[in-house]
């Protein structure tokens, strides 16, 4: 008798794991991700030599949504000055034509005399030697409400989110600037996941 009990409860319990982890509830998605590309010079009409950043932000939420996620912008912040984007998805083609690409927005950087919006990640001394000096770079995406806002997952269940979305990429502890350093007149980049964490659910139904 006792051994029956044993097994019908060892069996209630195998039963009620995969229900608990299958209602558990989920904290943060990963919808992309945000690469600083590296700086290098480039050279101005007049023969001179002007230090140039690349950024790039990359997004995708196949298999992790039921439909692409909507943003009225994804602004970049670099050392005081930004730059945003036309309201895009998570979708190919960022939701705009021609729909054949994923979501990949490329930003430039450099020096404001030579009509650039976004500052350079790094500069270039008197020996034209160039020097990183990012701290952090931001990534803001922005509801299309400004709201927090609600969307379906892949498995059905939904999910609340911020309205305002901040990614950060800051330099490894004990670094002053980015890593990795420059070398041969080209700084390397680095990159960061872009992750929306869950608000609570309640605000999304306000």
């Amino acid at each position: 008798m006792g051994k029956k009990f044993l097994l019908l409860g060892l069996l209630a319990i195998a039963i009620r794991v995969p229900v608990s982890q299958a209602t558990a509830h989920i904290r943060s998605i990963t919808i992309g991700k945000f690469t600083y590309r590296g700086t290098g010079p480039q050279m101005n009409g007049d023969g001179t030599f002007s230090e140039v950043s690349s950024y790039e932000l990359s997004l995708d939420t196949t298999g992790i949504t039921m439909e692409p996620i909507s943003f009225s912008s994804a602004i970049l912040f670099v050392k005081g000055t930004e730059q945003g984007s036309a309201p895009i998805t998570t979708g190919l083609g960022c939701g705009l034509p021609p729909y054949l690409a994923p979501c990949d927005l490329r930003f430039e950087g450099g020096p404001r005399s030579a009509s650039f919006t976004l500052a350079p990640c790094a500069k270039l001394n008197k020996e034209q030697e160039l020097t990183q000096t990012c701290i952090s770079i931001a990534v803001q995406l922005v509801s299309s409400t400004g709201k927090n806002f609600s969307f379906a997952l892949a498995n059905g269940k939904q999910f609340c989110a911020y309205g305002i979305n901040n990614t950060f990429l800051l330099p490894k502890p004990g670094q002053a600037a980015l890593e990795p350093r420059c070398a041969q007149n080209f700084c390397k980049g680095a990159s960061v996941p872009i992750i929306l964490h869950s608000a609570p659910a309640k605000s999304c139904s306000q």
